[in-house]
């Protein structure tokens, strides 16, 4: 190599480097900030004889390059000219200096090659893209000083794609996030995306987020046969009561003087198990319910065709109850059937609650509650409420009362679940029942002790969905199988399968076949539960920042240290605070909304003892 002397100047990966000392193959470098290396001498190219006592060498003024390109023109010349015609001298510094131009719009070439000019053509289309890279350098520049400033235009939309996918948990990483010097989270860059105005509150990313479906199964099916033999029960006087508004409904109750009759949608005429839309329904596990859009486990299409009181006669399963006077209850009978059905809401049905045959049915009712009240079952009576987003965009949060009308139809709709488990157990069917294991504490909690009924259910054990017998210990039920609503849960639907095949004499599913699809279902079924917790609180802190003013009650409802828990019962809503006097547990304060922010779903109060 040329000119390898104490000083020289080379280049080492491209970097400046002074030479230190030449031995035995080895070449010792200093490059900049004093950092000493041995190296091998085809490792370095030669650049200046040096002495190179800076590094990297000082930069120099230059000629203007267009006018140094004409007097290369065609011409080939040795490095060394080429940093004089630049430099006007051939110092270590004018070789740097020249180095650096290598490779630009104007030249190109090596320092052990030479120096050609570009042609003109090449030239110019070079100059044109390192223009345009300083225009979008400049944009790019002026967009996140925007940013940063709070302010946004409607040309960024597809520069801040990057960060929307962030906030809808799309993407983990944005380079314009980390030019932003903002953490690249879903909530930073919610939080971004609502400053800048690019987004309002009315944009929840949360479904998103969890990664589920939400656009309702696109897959055919065939409608229930005519032919399927069912039983006429259209002369009963069936009543499907539920909330304002609901559009999917599955379940009716009847008594014709013997029976407690419960009557639920079939849509596993339908859905045969082991087809396509059995396993999508599996994969989705149930209908989420979100206070701006419901996404439904089945194909909209079979809605009208299997929602009890939709058409003039609907197609059922119906289960003919018996209850005696100790409160059991007993499966009598089910069948394939067809029924008339009534809609109500839990406010008109008050109507009709003297009706005869519905006082009979809430005596058989109410005998049926109190026996799994003598059983054990607890009741948890903590406050509910609805969510809705009117037309105007504004969050309307309703309370959900329990009210006799809503009791009814529970305690129908779990004496249908009893009765099922009962025969199951009796009749070794393979079946998913639904569990629970016994609370590892006795808490009492008196009606409208709020602090008590946190408390049993913050105790609750874990319920289970499995195809092994076992008692439901919250409901007080020694077996309990969930068949009222197979048009919005798959278990229900799984449970109404088996039932199908008893009645046809089909073989009955394992508990192996049973058991492979709660696999997929009841992760999909808790995941998407969890969802609407998370799109609740959401939604419940929009509700706040439309009414910054808000003040109202809140209860204690739990103390751990100096960690306090409130619930704010017109709500439904809870929240934390570290500070809270000598409140007693279960004991009222003011609250007064202090600050919120809906992206980071963080809230806090001042409180009044």
């Amino acid at each position: 190599m040329p000119g390898i002397n104490i000083g020289a100047l080379v280049l080492y990966h491209n970097r400046p480097a002074a030479v230190e000392n030449c031995s035995e193959g080895k070449i010792a470098i200093r490059l900049e900030g004093g950092i000493q290396k041995s190296v091998r001498p085809k490792d370095l190219e030669f650049l200046h004889p040096g002495p190179a006592t800076t590094l990297p060498p000082p930069g120099l003024p230059t000629g203007d390059p267009a006018e140094i390109a004409e007097l290369i023109a065609d011409e080939a010349i040795p490095f060394g000219d080429f940093a004089e015609l630049l430099c006007n001298n051939r110092s270590a510094a004018a070789y740097w200096t020249a180095y650096g131009e290598l490779g630009n719009a104007y030249f190109t070439g090596s320092p052990s090659s030479g120096v050609r000019a570009r042609p003109p053509e090449e030239r110019a289309a070079l100059l044109d893209a390192a223009a345009a890279k300083e225009r979008a350098a400049a944009a790019r520049a002026e967009l996140v000083a925007r940013l940063k400033n709070g302010s946004f235009l409607p040309e960024d939309r597809s520069a801040i794609r990057e960060i929307e996918q962030v906030a809808r948990g799309e993407s983990a990483a944005s380079k314009l996030l980390r030019e932003l010097q903002i953490e690249a989270t879903p909530a930073r860059a919610h939080q971004l995306l609502i400053r800048i105005g690019a987004w309002d509150y009315h944009i929840d990313p949360w479904p998103a987020r969890a990664g589920v479906d939400l656009e309702a199964p696109d897959i055919a099916f065939a409608p229930p046969s005519p032919q399927e033999e069912r039983v006429d029960l259209t002369m009963q006087e069936a009543c499907a009561i539920d909330n304002i508004g609901s559009e999917d409904p599955d379940d009716a109750i009847a008594f014709d003087g013997e029976f407690l009759w419960v009557h639920v949608a079939d849509p596993a005429a339908s859905v045969p198990f082991g087809g396509e839309l059995d396993l999508e329904s599996a994969r989705r596990g149930t209908t989420l319910y979100l206070p701006e859009m419901v996404v439904p486990m089945l194909p909209e299409a079979m809605t009208p065709l299997f929602g009890l009181g939709l058409s003039d006669r609907s197609p059922a399963l119906s289960f003919a109850l018996r209850i005696d006077e100790a409160g059991n209850v007993e499966l009598a009978r089910f069948c394939r059937s067809v029924v008339r059905v009534r809609r109500f809401t839990y406010e008109n049905f008050r109507e009709h609650w003297n009706d005869p045959a519905v006082a009979e049915a809430k005596l058989l009712l109410e005998r049926f509650r109190a026996r799994r009240a003598a059983a054990g079952a607890r009741f948890i009576n903590l406050p509910e409420a609805e969510i809705k987003l009117n037309p105007a965009g504004r969050i309307e949060i309703q309370p959900v009362t329990i009210t006799p009308e809503r009791e009814f139809v529970a305690n129908a709709m779990l004496a249908a679940g009893a009765a099922v488990g009962r025969w199951a157990v009796e009749n070794d069917i393979p079946m998913p029942f639904s569990t629970q294991l016994p609370w590892e504490e006795e808490i009492q909690a008196a009606p409208g002790d709020l602090a008590a009924m946190y408390a049993l259910r913050k105790s609750s054990p874990q319920g289970c969905i499995q195809t092994l017998p076992g008692a439901h210990s919250g409901l007080g039920l020694d077996a309990y199988i969930r068949v009222t609503s197979p048009l919005r849960r798959y278990c229900d639907l799984l449970a109404h399968q088996q039932l199908r095949r008893i009645l046809t004499g089909t073989p009955p599913l394992s508990m192996e076949e049973l058991d492979a699809r709660l696999a997929l279902s009841e992760p999909a079924s808790r995941d998407k539960r969890r969802l609407e917790r998370q799109v609740d609180e959401y939604w419940t802190m929009v509700y706040f920042t439309q009414h910054p003013d808000w003040e109202g009650d809140a209860v204690l409802v739990a103390r751990q240290d100096d960690r306090l828990t409130f619930l704010i019962p017109e709500l439904a809503f809870e929240f934390k605070n570290r500070y809270g006097g000598k409140i007693p547990l279960g004991g009222t304060v003011r609250a007064r909304l202090q600050s919120v922010d809906p992206a980071d779903l963080r809230i806090s109060f001042k409180l009044e003892c």
